[in-house]
């Protein structure tokens, strides 16, 4: 559902702005790749996602499930992994948006908060409202789209950007 959310926030940005907007969507990333090398300024695997998707980008949006009451741990890991080298550059003085995604009533409000902490430790702007989008199963149209309602708030969610 994540993934689902994350490319309708992508198209509804595309239509606000005239920026150019990249999804990347951590189950496309090969962490083979992205495992150990990465630690090292030599991984080519690692340069390229910092040189193509966060490195040029000046805000982030970060659409994150819920996962044991709070965010997946491979979004840890790739932080983690990714901030090894060009850490200042890749992530400093940037602006991160959060929307929480969850079958639960709450829409990850308790994830949100703990990899918001993880953000603003990372010198990163963290803007002061998330989007919880909860019972998210509930929220598409038998066509597979979302929903007017919930469009809407992410809608109003994107206007707090700029």
């Amino acid at each position: 559902m994540t993934q689902k959310v994350a490319k309708e926030t992508q198209l509804l940005l595309t239509l606000k702005t005239n920026k150019k907007v990249r999804l990347l969507d951590l189950t496309e990333i090969s962490f083979e790749n992205l495992n150990a090398p990465s630690y090292k300024s030599n991984s080519k695997y690692a340069n390229y996602i910092r040189d193509e998707f966060l490195i040029p980008a000046q805000q982030f949006i970060f659409i994150i499930p819920e996962y044991n009451g709070s965010f997946p741990g491979i979004l840890k890991y790739f932080i983690d992994v990714i901030s090894t080298v060009d850490f200042n550059t890749t992530f400093h003085n940037k602006t991160a948006a959060l929307i929480g995604v969850s079958q639960g009533r709450a829409g990850n409000l308790r994830g949100l908060t703990h990899f918001a902490s993880i953000l603003m430790h990372m010198n990163i702007t963290v803007l002061p409202q998330s989007l919880p989008l909860s019972m998210i199963d509930d929220k598409w149209n038998e066509d597979g789209t979302l929903n007017d309602s919930t469009k809407k708030r992410i809608k109003t969610h994107l206007k707090t950007i700029g």
